[in-house]
């Protein structure tokens, strides 16, 4: 993999080597077998269906949140309230918002609030999206010992859990490096503070580079992080054992591959790509007709404009 700036060939190395030797032991040891967190789920009256349907459950994804973060105990049961619009819990959030955590740092457990009538809300799909992106929240507070990591890499990687990664965060990236400048990873949080326009901006950058870091570094890189950090390492610090790079140099490699985007992109919006695509799908259907004038030539041993003459004249009643 090619190297960022400032990092080391033999840091990375050792960062590579860590990753994959935590990877191994994750393989060999328990933890995918590792009974689930249980979920508590209140729905309260006037929910639509759906709530009720998820109340039934199941819920496999749990297991691999688990195993992504790396917790290998199930913890204290998460309760799950699905609350209607009407309620002090949909009131008490913007009218954007369809789920969150509340009280993850108590000692009694954890607590998710879902409003059913709001779904789906960017960045979560479904019901069960915004479940699995709340319940990720609380596994990744409890696999970091309750110590604080950055909002952005704990939402990018509940929108991993979910699988909440889709077409529209790549499109909201885009248009965010083509519209703005680059937002050091530092001051990335900020963002989640704005409007809602700056929020979406948040989550699809987020997102994305979590994702990215996932797929430079390995998939061992929350667990890595997460385990440092209980252990009383700074974020930075514990994200350089896994990695062997510097928040900056992460965040200058991240830039560097999505720059791409801003090459491109000009490319497929100019005048000279629509008629390259205009003039590709006319060809494409004249090829379409051809081949139809042949398959029913073959099967009746005439041309199209032979069969047409042959057909009887329309007859008009007075």
């Amino acid at each position: 993999m090619p190297l960022g700036p400032g990092e080391n060939p033999s840091s990375t190395l050792v960062a590579i080597w860590k990753s994959l030797l935590l990877a191994a032991l994750l393989a060999a040891s328990p933890l995918a077998a590792a009974e689930p967190t249980r979920l508590v789920i209140e729905p309260q009256p006037g929910l639509p269906p759906s709530a009720n349907r998820l109340a039934a459950g199941p819920h496999p994804w749990i297991e691999s949140v688990m195993e992504l973060v790396g917790l290998d105990e199930p913890g204290p049961d998460i309760r799950v309230i699905l609350a209607p619009e009407s309620s002090p819990l949909a009131r008490a959030v913007p009218a954007w918002v369809s789920g969150y955590t509340d009280g993850v740092t108590s000692e009694v457990g954890s607590v998710v609030v879902l409003l059913a009538e709001r779904t789906p809300s960017y960045p979560d799909g479904g019901l069960e999206e915004v479940l699995a992106h709340e319940v990720a929240h609380v596994l990744i507070h409890r696999a970091s010992g309750g110590r604080r990591v950055p909002r952005w890499f704990d939402e990018g990687l509940a929108m991993l859990a979910a699988r909440s990664w889709r077409l529209r965060d790549q499109t909201e990236l885009a248009l965010g490096v083509l519209s703005g400048p680059r937002v050091p990873l530092w001051k990335l949080d900020d963002l989640f503070q704005g409007d809602r326009r700056q929020v979406e901006h948040g989550y699809a950058l987020s997102g994305t580079l979590v994702q990215d870091l996932l797929e430079r570094y390995g998939p061992a890189v929350p667990h890595i992080v997460f385990a440092r950090v209980a252990r009383g390492d700074t974020f930075e610090e514990a994200m350089r054992g896994a990695t062997g790079a510097t928040l900056i140099d992460i965040g200058e490699v991240f830039y560097e591959r999505q720059a791409s985007l801003k090459r491109w992109i000009p490319i497929l919006t100019s005048t000279a790509a629509l008629w390259f695509a205009i003039s590709l799908l006319a060809i494409v259907a004249g090829i379409r007709r051809r081949r139809r004038r042949a398959e029913m030539e073959e099967e009746t041993g005439e041309t199209p404009a032979e069969a047409e003459a042959q057909q009887p004249p329309d007859e008009t009643v007075n």
